[in-house]
């Protein structure tokens, strides 16, 4: 089964244009073609073509039609302006109900289009321009006054439709203006208010005339931070215009009932492609319909399209029609959803040559195709690698979505696999919930793309566990530690060990006089209640130097990465050995990894490895902490033992309030053990 049997495919490859529909037959495609949804039907009903009638009295006002570029803003407008001149074109209308309220306007009005272009005109005379010209194709002649020689232009409006009403007693004159909001927004301070002002003229003579006016923005005017500086002059405009919104569900409503349209039976065959699925991805069971009606296009990919800034929204439209045409006659896969994501845009945006003349999307390009080569060339885990290219791709579009390319915002794993409908063979047959063992899957690749780049262009905020592209992170300092840790030298781990302890033990102070690494120690008899001094060294006993003068004990600290060998003399000294170096310390224990780095690196590179040098002891010191009880082991009199089994063969504990060893007497001499309250 092939796409093309399970959808009737009507692409739509041109671009509207408002004019357009002075062309009869053109017009007569054009209605035919509009795809109402039933949100669109009430704004034409209740809005649109109320304000347009003039046969009961009401307060009519202008319409400015609001919708992005590929919404649809001109077809709409050109299918309002068609039917209002043509009478006989309402039958072509597909909605019922559109079509029986239409008939208070049908061919009852004799339309001018117009389209603003690049023009340094105000917007009063490129308007009067046009009417003049049309009503003088239509045999009225009609010269409107200058600016200059007029106070308001109503009393020229009453004057020409009075020219207009001796030539056509029955019908209204409406004017179709399009690109509106593009033209006011490259006007000055001054020529802004006139043309605004003379807005609002126009709005106003709708309410007394059967003259009305018709206008498409781009954005709501009213609301528009351009024009912040004239807001009293904005709102009096907005009292006299209706705002028709085009929402993003109406596009879909297009895509769906016209690019995708498909039969009952068709719909029943989607369904049942699809429900083999939906325990894959997280709100699929939930938005089945909607997956259905927009089948083979996933429903995020128009969501995610229309929050790129830098593209024209018409795009969409015509690309999924390109899209659609290249896999009609392929079949569609029974091991996997088979539907067009939002990273199939991004082949089509990276192989189009003007996009890279701005600039933020030429950086984007650029680091994408740096992670899909490396990917390409030493991703270690082939079985992966094509959900690793469209991990990539993704991302690398949802960087255009943010407004800012360098925001640390992007997709969580989760979001990915369902916005995406990431898929992997085999994904039903391991058992358990395969919504989460396909998870696992996303977050394996993931893990594996940062791995294979070593984190360069690339970066997870840990807060909100999204990845994103990060287009300025050409080095990952972060990954040239974690490498120079593996050919470290020990000497250097075990400095980095001791400067993370000497954190812990408070040993803030200078060595004891002519020791190396060591601290006189002073601890709590509990028994006598009397203190005791000793010595507190950083190595082994053989390595001890002789301080003077003999104190009661000697406390060692044994070097956990190049310990050197010693004869134990299984004296009465406790000697501390850290034997669960485990991932987490030695990670943390990094400082030394940096600094070195810093010693050869320059510039940004060199400023960035010292301010992580001196950054990691204090977390190397917390996790230290953290882990002191479980991590050691003590030898005393050669016998080794861990802490708490120390604790339980003498059973003499003591402990704070916050389950923190404070003190261990030993039997021989009551030695107290160098933890602290913290």
């Amino acid at each position: 089964m092939n796409y093309r049997d399970l959808i009737r495919f009507d692409p739509i490859e041109t671009v509207v244009q408002l004019r357009d529909a002075d062309q009869l037959n053109a017009a007569r495609q054009l209605v035919a073609t509009y795809v109402i949804s039933e949100q669109m039907a009430e704004r034409l009903t209740q809005l649109v073509f109320p304000q347009l009638q003039f046969e009961r009295p009401a307060d009519n006002k202008g319409i400015l039609v609001v919708g992005n570029y590929g919404t649809g803003k001109s077809h709409l407008m050109s299918v309002i302006s068609s039917v209002a001149e043509h009478a006989d074109l309402v039958t072509a209308l597909k909605h019922p109900g559109v079509a029986q309220s239409a008939g208070t306007i049908a061919g009852k009005f004799k339309v001018v289009r117009a389209e603003i272009g690049a023009t340094t005109m105000s917007l009063r005379d490129i308007l009067l321009a046009v009417l003049e010209e049309y009503l003088a194709e239509l045999g009225v002649n009609y010269t409107f006054p200058t600016a200059s020689a007029v106070s308001t232009n109503k009393p020229a409006f009453e004057q020409m439709m009075a020219a207009f009403h001796q030539h056509y007693p029955d019908h209204g004159l409406l004017l179709v203006v399009d690109e509106l909001l593009d033209y006011l927004r490259t006007r000055r301070d001054q020529e802004l208010i006139l043309d605004l002002n003379f807005l609002r003229e126009v709005g106003e003579v709708s309410k007394d005339l059967r003259f009305r006016f018709i206008a498409g923005v781009q954005e709501t005017l009213f609301d528009n931070p351009r024009f912040s500086f004239v807001a009293d002059t904005v709102r009096r405009v907005k009292d006299r215009f209706e705002q028709v919104l085009i929402a993003r569900q109406d596009v879909k409503y297009v895509v769906a009932e016209r690019l995708l349209s498909k039969t009952a039976e068709q719909q029943a065959k989607i369904r049942e492609h699809l429900l083999r699925f939906t325990r894959l991805y997280g709100d699929m069971n939930e938005r089945l319909d909607e997956f259905v009606r927009l089948f083979p296009v996933h429903p995020n990919y128009i969501d995610t399209f229309e929050r790129i800034s830098a593209i024209e929204k018409r795009e969409v439209l015509r690309t999924l029609s390109l899209t659609m045409k290249r896999i009609l006659d392929q079949p569609v896969p029974d091991d996997k959803p088979g539907l067009i994501a939002y990273d199939s845009y991004w082949i089509t945006l990276r192989e189009n040559s003007a996009f890279r003349a701005v600039p933020d999307i030429r950086k984007v390009i650029d680091s994408s195709q740096v992670l899909e080569a490396r990917v390409q060339q030493s991703f270690t885990r082939p079985a992966y690698k094509p959900m690793a290219l469209r991990i990539i791709h993704g991302l690398s579009v949802h960087r255009l979505t943010t407004g800012d390319i360098t925001a640390k915002l992007g997709a969580t794993a989760e979001e990915l696999r369902d916005t995406l409908c990431l898929y992997q063979p085999g994904i039903e047959e391991m058992g358990g919930e395969p919504a989460d063992n396909l998870l696992t899957q996303v977050q394996t690749v993931l893990r594996e793309i940062l791995k294979t780049v070593n984190g360069q262009f690339i970066s997870m905020a840990p807060d909100s566990g999204q990845y994103y592209l990060d287009v300025y992170k050409d080095v990952d300092y972060d990954a040239r530690i974690e490498e120079r840790l593996g050919s470290l030298d020990q000497h250097k781990m075990d400095l980095a060990y001791y400067n993370a302890l000497a954190r812990i033990l408070e040993r803030s102070d200078s060595f004891y006089p002519g020791t190396h690494l060591a601290w006189e120690y002073e601890l709590e008899w509990l028994q006598r209640k009397a203190s005791r001094s000793g010595y507190m060294f950083f190595g082994t006993p053989n390595e001890r130097s002789t301080a003077q003068p003999p104190r009661d004990f000697y406390l060692y600290f044994v070097q956990p990465y190049d310990t050197p060998y010693y004869q134990d003399d299984k004296r009465h000294d406790e000697v501390f050995r850290l034997t669960h170096r485990d991932d987490v310390l030695t990670t943390t224990w990094a400082m030394p990894a940096a600094l070195d780095l810093a010693s050869t690196a320059a510039g940004q590179a060199k400023s960035t490895h010292e301010v992580q040098g001196q950054r990691l002891p204090a977390g190397a010191g917390q996790v230290l902490q953290g882990h002191m009880v479980a991590a050691y082991e003590v030898v005393y009199r050669g016998q080794a033992q861990s802490i708490p089994a120390w604790f339980k063969m003498r059973n003499v504990q003591t402990f704070n309030h916050s389950n923190k060893a404070t003190c261990a007497t030993w039997p021989t001499r009551s030695a107290r053990l160098p933890w602290r309250p913290i």
